[in-house]
């Protein structure tokens, strides 16, 4: 389903059972007894409500933050292999075409395999194996000369970054936010609600305006916590935008052409 739609039902959802709540909690409760308890629950809703918002503010800035350093990381795992294309040209025959032929494998499989294998938490097998062909053509390259030398130093340093960044990428996919903080942004966020129960509005119709107002201000917080929670999958997650920038690159660069504007546009 899009995550819009899902958003949006899930939204109405939880305001709708807010509302019919509060106007529960009206039909059992006469308005006197509810305006007898507005003092000690307003001092209870400040406490209850300031430490959810601190905690609910807190997860909503880590989460999308977190989905934002991903992308990233994506960027330069992808520059790290662009990289190591450009700098292949240096090499001698037959080590420059094996390796630049492995950069352009490694950037097919992640664009065409692995990503959707991430979505489930996953990864591609074939393109770990490129990452391990690259890893052994790069270190077993015998370097003669002082210029060699430096371009073999300088291939060790990208294969290393780009092979770290893809270890973090991994990882981040196979671990969102925790059950528990769920439970407990769940169960605050309920507490917080029916707190507001043990209030009366003279104007029932400004009582429920109000209840709208706080449940829907509380699921839309939630909801981008479930969004960017899972940064690889869904209608916002991180896209392999880079690795098909790469392939553009891969795909000109021995032209010696730049690749035209309409093909740079298609390719995002």
């Amino acid at each position: 389903m899009n995550s819009y739609l899902a958003g949006f039902l899930a939204v109405c959802l939880t305001t709708a059972l807010s509302v019919a709540g509060m106007l529960y909690v009206r039909r059992k409760v006469s308005f006197e007894v509810l305006v007898s308890y507005h003092e000690v629950a307003g001092y209870l809703l400040s406490v209850v409500g300031t430490l959810y918002a601190v905690l609910l503010g807190f997860v909503v800035v880590d989460t999308m933050q977190h989905a934002q350093d991903l992308r990233v990381l994506v960027d330069q795992e992808a520059s790290g292999l662009a990289n190591i294309y450009l700098l292949a040209n240096g090499l001698p025959e037959p080590k420059r075409e094996k390796l630049k032929g492995l950069c352009v494998r490694y950037a097919d499989e992640i664009v065409s395999e692995e990503w959707k294998a991430m979505e489930k938490g996953g990864y591609s097998v074939k393109a770990f194996s490129s990452v391990w062909a690259i890893w052994k053509e790069i270190t077993s390259i015998k370097p003669a000369e002082e210029d060699e030398k430096a371009l073999h130093q300088e291939l060790i340093s990208q294969v290393c970054e780009m092979t770290q960044n893809r270890r973090t990428r991994i990882t981040s996919a196979a671990h969102g936010v925790s059950p528990l903080l769920w439970v407990v942004l769940i169960v605050g966020g309920s507490f917080t609600v029916i707190f507001t129960y043990f209030f009366a509005v003279q104007h029932l119709k400004a009582q429920v305006i109000m209840t709208i107002l706080v449940a829907l201000t509380l699921a839309l917080n939630i909801f981008l916590v479930f969004v960017f929670s899972s940064p690889f999958s869904g209608d916002f997650a991180v896209k392999p935008d880079a690795f098909r920038l790469d392939r553009m690159i891969f795909r000109y660069y021995d032209k010696g052409e730049p690749p035209p504007p309409e093909v740079m546009h298609n390719q995002f």
